[in-house]
């Protein structure tokens, strides 16, 4: 039996077909695009810092 070898694999040395390298753009652009996506949420989104309300524990923060 006779491993592989890089040249008799056909997307070596750029010889992959045209929709292979279109697939692989498209799945790079649209990672990037969601990640912007949830990036520009998640910095627009606020959170509370409050854990406890004052009245909860009756303790006066001055």
């Amino acid at each position: 039996m006779q491993e592989p070898s890089l040249e008799t694999i056909e997307d070596y040395n750029g010889k992959e077909s045209s929709e292979k390298r279109l697939t692989v753009w498209i799945v790079v652009l649209s990672g990037l695009l969601i990640g912007a996506v949830y990036g520009i949420i998640m910095s627009n989104s606020t959170v509370s810092d409050l854990i406890v309300d004052k009245d909860t524990t009756g303790i006066v923060k001055y």
